[in-house]
């Protein structure tokens, strides 16, 4: 993946793991751990993740990764 940057790789890993069912809420794997997201959430830099469940992680990744996006056009 040379040349992508974070965005990107993180980008990959937040679509869908393996073994999923593949439900996504904005490219986010909905079905991942929270322990996954956890990690995203965390090259993300996304403040108070230790506090937030599942769902807010998903939805704290969503808005992050939307964000990267926005700033890199």
């Amino acid at each position: 993946m040379g040349g992508q940057g974070r965005e990107g790789t993180v980008g990959q890993e937040a679509r869908g793991t393996r073994g999923s069912a593949g439900e996504t809420a904005g490219g986010v794997d909905a079905n991942a751990s929270r322990s996954h997201l956890y990690d995203v959430a965390k090259r993300l830099d996304v403040p108070g993740r230790s506090s937030m469940s599942k769902d807010e992680l998903v939805e704290a990744i969503k808005k992050a990764n939307d964000r990267e996006t926005r700033k890199n056009r």
